[in-house]
């Protein structure tokens, strides 16, 4: 079988990217096809209309266009196995190969980073075809394929066959003029089309008046056409059937197929019926299901009778149905056989734990209804799912089950409850501890405590926290692994807010010593965050970055997937440390595909700064409603769960907006709403999600804005104090920039190039640049003039002088240097800081993944600056780059 949950088939190119044949293929739909064509900046086209309105066949005459006019085309026929993320990954790898710049290892599964980078780089043009888009759900695969529209190169296209519109985004990909939608109305034949399929392809010779009526009981339905010709086709009384040929779409597509189903032998139907329940099927699976010993010859001739069956590999060992015929025949068998069903799914469910399948053996269990055995199952398998991160499913499983059932299984219920409590269902949490206690006794009390502690943790309770929370880690039981690790996740988070560094690293250093499947889980990932978290808040950029990269390479484990659950804490903290510095794109890739599953987890944190940051880098490109829908959601999302932080950093950033914009009446009004929920904001409290972000800083930089500059630098002095003592130096960065704006608002220039000093200091050893980015054109205006006497001293006041350079591109400045005080040899006049250090790093012979690490920036990154240089000096590639550089005394 293919490896339809957790893999993907080998070798698949003749079914998987092959383009079927279809009913009517003969008819070229030119009115569309120009249409799609011609959108010279159209970067997705979704064909979009219920089954049977010919979207395969339009997708299949748009191939052929592109083809003939020399664009590439990679086709892929969806099926449901392909909502797996890793599997998905390693399918349109596979596929681009040939049009991507660097090889990929076959059957790797690229992270989606890595491949949307490979597939933004591509020299050549290409169209992704992706016919029955509507089979995929899973919200990661569609992120992807919105990251895949806004990424794809000039002349690439996406084009989509789906009978309902995907959630990708599309009223923001119609907004930018990128989109072609092609709806049924645009897909109905024209009479004369009908004309033509009936009389020319199907050869059934219907009068004008017969057609006519065909044609408006089918409205032009290219599937009723077709389904109608099938009966047409042996039959003498054209008029009398035609006469009584009406219904809806699916109504009419059951009629016919349930007359063509009735020409079928009797064991043809049964076997039909009998299949159906699955999703995929072999020989050895139908023969187990059916209990028939020729279970290939029916197979055979199915497939040769064209009855709806369809290869998934090329070695078509594995099969399915199409999903409208095979929605009919599980009706007709409910209909016909009512209390089969039941027995066939049992079957089949034992076949796949046969198999070493338990998680379609367990869907078949419950599509059974015989949740009891689910539930022992489930319980049975509950590490293996748990350490391989399919929480998301577990929940989706446990809440299908009664509590009843559930009471038979403490272990079951324990997890259910934590897993709850990780989301924003705290109440059902707390609900399913209290009955666990009921029904198995005071021991396992504990639960409901750890959930309480959660929740303490999570409304920013943090000393109640780790009181609590420290004293119930001493005391659990020696064999509970999953609770012992979220809870000391939490505690040490805590810890930190509250300024107890060391407690919060020896905390995670013993919790993961504790067991050996620690670090196989994918909690280890949460732990990895949780550190780097430290390094952030402590002024170590670099380090963190580092523990990430760390992080996002290193395996959960043999043979283990990776999916959301282990890694959205990972993506959304690294989305962070991308903005910081000053990747923008790039913390927008990782922060928008988190931005769905952050509003459904119970971290304030992870809702903080994927609302947030999206916000404010949709801002920054001009869409504004983006960067409003950001805020409205995040606080809602604060005022259902009850977090006044949420609902705080929601107003926090529309002031600083409205400063940017010198709306101060509005800004003003902003930070009163901001106050009224800041209740958590004090100097020695802190959270990494508002680390720079509190009422007490905004109110700062207020002042700064409406000319109170002397007051706000003594608040800020003040401020830089209290920072240093607590060891947030992340803060004391943000408050000595706003110590300079505030000084330099009053016109004491030396006082705000000291207090810039400072800040460069700072920031310039570790790449911070996003916090200064962000205060505006008023920094901006400082920064330059400070450069004029500043970046001579560079060394002499300890600041990178590349740092200056980078910051001073990406704020749109340019420094006033004298000729003679340059260092570069003219270099400076020609290429940025960043692209000289990178030009540098590249004469010692360094690769590009090399020269990313030492600069902090993403390989992806490095090559664009590779490309601009290259630009910039008319060269074509590195050698012929670094020996224009050396004549010109740029480089030893």
């Amino acid at each position: 079988m293919p490896e339809a949950h957790d893999g993907v088939p080998t070798a698949r190119t003749s079914t998987k990217y092959a383009c079927p044949k279809s009913a009517d293929s003969h008819l070229q739909r030119s009115r569309l096809l120009q249409q799609m064509a011609q959108g010279d900046t159209t970067r997705l086209i979704l064909i979009r209309a219920a089954a049977g309105f010919g979207k395969t066949t339009l997708l299949q005459q748009y191939r052929d266009h592109c083809l003939t006019t020399g664009k590439q085309v990679l086709w892929i026929n969806l099926e449901p196995a392909d909502n797996d993320l890793p599997r998905f990954l390693r399918l349109l790898a596979h596929g681009l190969q040939p049009y991507l710049p660097v090889t990929v290892e076959p059957g790797s599964s690229p992270r989606v980073e890595d491949l949307l980078e490979l597939i933004a780089a591509s020299p050549r043009p290409f169209a992704i075809l992706l016919d029955e888009v509507e089979v995929i759900h899973n919200t990661e695969v569609l992120e992807l394929l919105q990251q895949l529209v806004e990424l794809l190169p000039a002349g690439c296209v996406l084009a989509m066959a789906s009978r309902a519109s995907p959630a990708i985004g599309l009223g923001r990909i119609r907004a930018r003029g990128q989109l072609l939608e092609i709806r049924p109305g645009d897909l109905r034949f024209t009479p004369e089309e009908s004309m033509a399929f009936i009389r020319n392809k199907r050869q059934i010779p219907l009068r004008d008046n017969e057609l006519a009526t065909l044609y408006r009981c089918t409205e032009g339905w290219i599937a009723g056409l077709y389904l109608a010709s099938l009966s047409l086709k042996d039959r003498d009384d054209h008029a009398a059937f035609i006469a009584s040929f009406s219904g809806s779409n699916l109504e009419l597509a059951e009629y016919l197929t349930e007359d063509i189903l009735m020409r079928q032998s009797e064991a043809c139907r049964l076997f039909l019926m009998q299949t159906s329940i699955l999703e995929q099927f072999c020989v050895p699976l139908c023969q187990a299901v059916t209990g028939r010993s020729d279970s290939a010859t029916m197979l055979e001739h199915l497939d040769r009778t064209n009855l709806f069956l369809v290869p998934v590999d090329s070695q078509q060992q594995w099969f399915r149905y199409h999903h409208l015929f095979a929605s009919f025949l599980r009706h007709a068998l409910e209909r016909i056989h009512p209390d089969m069903a039941k027995h066939l799914h049992e079957t089949a469910a034992n076949w796949f734990f046969n198999a070493a399948q338990p998680i379609p053996a367990i869907e078949h269990l419950f599509s059974a209804g015989l949740h009891d055995e689910a539930a022992r199952r489930i319980n049975q398998h509950l590490d293996t799912l748990i350490d391989s991160g399919r929480t998301r499913l577990l929940l989706r499983w446990l809440d299908r089950i009664a509590q009843e059932t559930r009471d038979a299984y403490p272990y079951l219920c324990k997890s259910y409850a934590w897993l709850l409590a990780t989301t924003t269902r705290m109440k059902d949490a707390l609900q399913v501890a209290q009955r666990l206690e009921q029904v198995n006794g005071p021991e396992y009390a504990y639960v409901g405590q750890v959930l309480h502690c959660l929740q303490l943790g999570a409304i920013d309770q943090a000393e109640e926290c780790c009181s609590l929370g420290l004293a119930l880690l001493a005391s659990m039981p020696a064999d509970e692994v999953h609770l012992y690790m979220v809870l000391a996740s939490s505690v040490a988070m805590n810890l930190v807010a509250n300024g107890r560094y060391d407690e919060a690293r020896s905390l995670l250093s013993t919790a993961l010593q504790r067991n050996p499947r620690i670090n196989v889980s994918f909690l280890r990932h949460t732990f990895s965050v949780n550190e780097s978290i430290l390094d952030l808040i402590q002024g170590r950029l670099s380090n963190a970055l580092v523990r990430m990269q760390s992080a996002v390479e290193t395996p959960h484990g043999s043979g283990q997937l990776k999916p959301h659950e282990a890694k959205l804490s990972l993506d959304i903290f690294h989305g962070l440390l991308m903005y910081e510095s000053a990747a923008f794109d790039e913390a927008h890739t990782c922060l928008s595909r988190c931005l769905y599953f952050a509003k459904q987890v119970i971290s304030p944190e992870n809702q903080i700064v994927t609302h947030v940051l999206t916000a404010r880098i949709a801002y920054n490109k001009g869409d504004r409603t983006t960067w409003m829908r950001c805020l409205v959601e995040l606080e809602q999302i604060g005022q259902q769960v009850g977090s006044r932080r949420l609902q705080c950093s929601a107003w926090l950033e529309r002031m600083r907006v409205a400063i940017l914009e010198q709306r101060l009446d509005v800004a003003s009004q902003a930070l009163h709403s901001a106050e009224l929920n800041g209740d958590w904001d004090r100097p020695d409290f802190i959270r990494f999600a508002n680390e720079v972000d509190t009422p007490s800083i905004a109110r700062q930089r207020l002042r700064i804005a409406q000319g109170e500059g002397a007051l706000a630098a003594k608040s800020l002095r003040q401020a830089i104090e209290q920072a240093r003592h607590w060891q947030h130096v992340r803060r004391e960065l943000k408050l000595h920039i706003l110590l300079a704006m505030a000084l330099d608002s009053q016109q004491q220039s030396q006082e705000a190039f000291q207090a810039l000093n400072d800040a460069l200091r700072l920031a310039s050893h570790e790449g911070f640049l996003g916090t200064f980015i962000e205060e505006g054109e008023r920094l901006a205006g400082l920064v330059q003039r400070w450069a004029v006497v500043g970046k001579p001293r560079c060394k002499e006041l300890g600041i990178e002088p590349g740092f200056v350079d980078d910051l001073l591109q990406h704020l749109g400045r340019h420094a006033d240097v004298n000729p003679g005080e340059q260092d570069d040899n003219g270099a400076q006049q020609v290429l940025t800081g960043r692209e000289y250090q990178i030009l540098q790093l590249l004469a010692v012979g360094l690769k590009n993944r090399d020269i990313a690490e030492k600069v902090f920036l993403s390989e992806f990154t490095v090559k664009s600056h590779l490309q601009k240089i290259y630009a910039k000096l008319d060269t074509n590639g590195r050698t012929e780059t670094l020996a224009i550089a050396r004549a010109r005394g740029w480089i030893a």
